[in-house]
């Protein structure tokens, strides 16, 4: 046996329903803009510089010698806090 066919909506109704939606309410919403707030979504174009989506290493210091492997270091330790895994050897 066949299933009936739905009825689609008029334009209106469907601007009407689209003007109470839970855009960028939370992570769960049905509609998100694009933008950088944590609610939005991150355009393809996005750069992670802070202007159009989070800003990469914010709050990740490093430090050390230019010249010497302290800086290295300090790298690969920033590289872990941001999910990297660490197999170099020392």
């Amino acid at each position: 046996m066949s299933q009936p066919a739905e009825e689609t909506p008029d334009v209106n109704t469907v601007r009407k329903f689209h003007t109470y939606a839970d855009t960028d309410s939370d992570s769960q919403a049905i509609h998100h803009t694009l933008g950088p707030g944590v609610n939005q979504a991150a355009s393809g174009a996005h750069t992670h510089n802070g202007s159009d989506s989070p800003q990469l290493l914010t709050g990740i210091t490093i430090s050390g010698a230019k010249g010497g492997n302290t800086a290295l270091a300090s790298v690969v330790a920033a590289l872990e806090q941001m999910g990297a895994t660490n197999s170099t050897t020392a």
